[in-house]
């Protein structure tokens, strides 16, 4: 009964939308692009790309360009425009109407124009709804093709220097990749520490353990949220406790995500709690792209790491009676997350948010056109009333791990210098959600501590760390998702195990693991991870 509701709601809500736009548009499909360069205007024509994308026909109309691009670009090209995007049209209207899918479409209206020059935002939506109806799928070719205007104006001179800056962002990432790498194999020279005779981190350790399910109340949501808690069989804990931690998803992700390095933490005697946060959870975001859920209020900013406090809370309160749980230190607790969840660590840890380098940042980055998608979910905080708190730390949270954390306009460079606690931070160099320059290596310069440590992995997407949940992910293509993710859980799972020793249980000796030196004996293909410590300093 619920899907066949999903379903008629989904139905209704593509016919009233089709209704909509073919009243606002006329009956007619693009013919041609033009790029509009002063008052020269190069024009492609769309049948030409047709023939190019079903059987490689190259006509004499775009034998021009087709020679300044070269034989390798054409492939590109031609792969480019085929490629199939799995998303329908109750998706597509859904996440353009929503106000992150507004901002992105009205920054591409800026490039893509209407035949008089206007911004084609209206257009763009257009397109992308009836093309995800076709039945070949939502591709950039059935985009150009179900524009809705005969000619398509491209602004050449705003998109040469977005082109021009991503290049620059590209080339700057190979660059300081390369510094990064050398630095790495220098220090892990000058410090030439042995590794341990012991078992290295990155292998199951020797415990057993309990899983549970657990309801918890963060008092800013209207509902209970749910955490799975791992608990170790460790007869004789340490003399603090049993180490403690917070693990934390990331957008259209949920608690299952990160169970493989839950289940590997409590195997070497931790107990792991995976949160799980109401508003941007697999199954939420699923209903929000079926049209059957608002999209994320920005307060989820700011639930986010105040449902750490709220899971903190919750074990406390239980070991009040419960014998087993007595046995956690909550003093002095590990977190780690992903994506929005990396922030959400870095802001639970004391990293603080700075309402005025948002607006500084977002008045440039929503003005126009940007590569660094994340920009425009870190700008969704500016929307809280003034009078709200930005307040999140806990002071419970020692020691945090960060992949492909969100951080440049939330916490900008007095909003990490602010941080004192221990931190690992990793970028992934073919991340195009989070990219690892604005996001992760600059930020990183902005510690003032020198217990912090970066980690670039090389050919790692944003997707490259996360487990298989039932929940699933965002629908993005297979070429954005990169290698077979469970290839990087061995280097993942040592360096997250070996940081918490050393910062958790405060064992010294961790840091031979926390070096190239390790990582090199470990299998690098496809990935290649590169981990320096503080070498701003």
């Amino acid at each position: 009964m619920k899907i066949a509701v999903s379903q008629r709601l989904g139905h209704s809500l593509i016919l009233g939308l089709t209704t909509v736009l073919t009243a606002a548009f006329p009956a007619r499909s693009a013919e041609r692009i033009q790029f509009f360069f002063g008052p020269f205007e190069p024009t492609i024509y769309v049948e030409d790309l047709a023939q190019l994308v079903e059987d490689g026909t190259i006509s004499d109309r775009f034998r021009p360009v087709a020679d300044r691009l070269g034989e390798e670009q054409l492939v590109n090209v031609r792969s480019l425009l085929s490629t199939t995007f799995e998303i329908d049209s109750v998706m597509i209207s859904q996440f353009t109407y929503g106000p992150v899918g507004e901002r992105l479409l009205q920054q591409a209206g800026q490039v893509v124009r209407t035949d008089n020059m206007l911004s084609g935002s209206r257009a763009l939506r257009a397109a992308l709804i009836f093309a995800a109806a076709e039945e070949d799928g939502l591709t950039i070719l059935n985009i150009i093709q179900q524009f809705p205007l005969e000619t398509i104006q491209i602004d050449f001179a705003l998109l040469s220097q977005i082109i021009a800056e991503n290049q620059s962002i590209f080339q700057l990432r190979d660059e300081v990749v390369a510094g990064v790498r050398e630095i790495s194999v220098e220090q892990a020279t000058e410090q030439a520490i042995a590794l341990p005779d012991t078992g290295a981190p990155h292998l199951s350790g020797p415990y057993s353990w309990q899983q549970e399910t657990l309801t918890f109340q963060n008092p800013g949501r209207p509902e209970a949220s749910l955490a799975d808690l791992y608990l170790p069989d460790v007869a004789s804990p340490p003399a603090g406790g049993i180490p403690l931690v917070v693990i934390s998803h990331g957008i259209a992700s949920d608690r299952a995500t990160f169970s493989y390095l839950g289940t590997h933490l409590a195997s070497h005697g931790y107990a792991v709690a995976l949160v799980e946060h109401a508003e941007t959870t697999a199954e939420k975001f699923g209903r929000f792209l079926q049209g059957l859920e608002g999209p994320p209020n920005p307060t989820e900013l700011l639930h986010r790491p105040r449902d750490i406090t709220a899971i903190l809370d919750e074990l406390a309160q239980l070991a009040e009676t419960r014998s087993d749980l007595q046995q956690l230190n909550l003093q002095t607790v590990g977190v780690l997350g992903q994506s929005l969840g990396g922030y959400t660590v870095l802001a639970a840890a004391g990293a603080e948010l700075d309402r005025e380098n948002l607006r500084q940042e977002c008045e440039i980055t929503l003005e126009r056109p940007s590569v660094n998608l994340s920009q425009l979910i870190q700008c969704q905080i500016l929307q809280l009333p003034e009078d709200v708190s930005l307040a999140v730390q806990d002071q419970r949270v020692i020691a945090a791990v960060a992949l492909n954390p969100v951080t440049s306009s939330l916490f900008g460079e007095n909003g990490l210098a602010q941080m004192q606690q221990p931190v690992m931070v990793v970028g992934s160099t073919d991340d195009y959600f989070a990219p690892i320059v604005p996001e992760q290596i600059i930020p990183f310069t902005w510690f003032e501590h020198l217990e912090s440590y970066l980690v670039i992995v090389e050919s790692g997407t944003h997707f490259s760390f996360l487990g298989n949940s039932e929940g699933g992910t965002l629908p993005v293509p297979e070429t954005l998702i990169g290698p077979e993710p469970e290839l990087s859980r061995a280097q993942i799972q040592g360096l997250s195990l070996a940081f918490f020793n050393r910062f958790l249980l405060a064992q010294t000796e961790q840091e031979a693991y926390l070096s190239q030196t390790y990582m090199d004996t470990l299998d690098q293909v496809p990935f290649r991870f590169n981990i320096i410590q503080n070498f701003f300093e």
